[in-house]
């Protein structure tokens, strides 16, 4: 019984810093698969506002994003972020996102998403002759 509670003990030491090392890659995931929705977003809005010949906005809140048709319509349910993550900053052309029948956005412009645990930050730019949006890398 002894060497059983030993062996279990050995065990849960050896766990600690594995699960330590896996909650920190599940957060950072989290992380960037939020950059990359919000990209994915402004993309499908572009996509709606060519094919539907109107006006699609991007909205972004304290707890997540929306995206509405020419007459505040929603297209999809709101997305929400992952509790660590928020919009740190965000320039006039996400505020909000507004994409043209031509394919256009009217404004450029960028957000800085912001992870509160890692103190990690990624910047996501619009350009406004393109409509198109991506992750900046540095």
């Amino acid at each position: 019984m002894l060497e059983l509670l030993i062996v279990l003990l050995v065990l849960s030491l050896l766990l600690l810093p594995t699960m330590a090392y896996f909650n920190r890659y599940h957060r950072a995931m989290l992380f960037d698969s939020t950059a990359e929705k919000i990209v994915e977003a402004v993309g499908l809005a572009r996509e709606y506002a060519v094919n539907e010949r109107k006006e699609f906005y991007v909205v972004f809140g304290e707890e997540g994003f929306i995206v509405l048709r020419e007459n505040k319509e929603p297209v999809c349910k709101e997305q929400k972020f992952p509790a660590n993550v928020a919009v740190n900053k965000k320039s006039a052309g996400f505020d909000p996102v507004i994409l043209k029948p031509d394919g256009t956005a009217q404004t450029a412009g960028y957000l800085i998403l912001g992870d509160s645990v890692d103190k990690k930050e990624v910047k996501i730019v619009l350009h406004n002759l393109t409509g198109r949006c991506f992750i900046a890398r540095e």
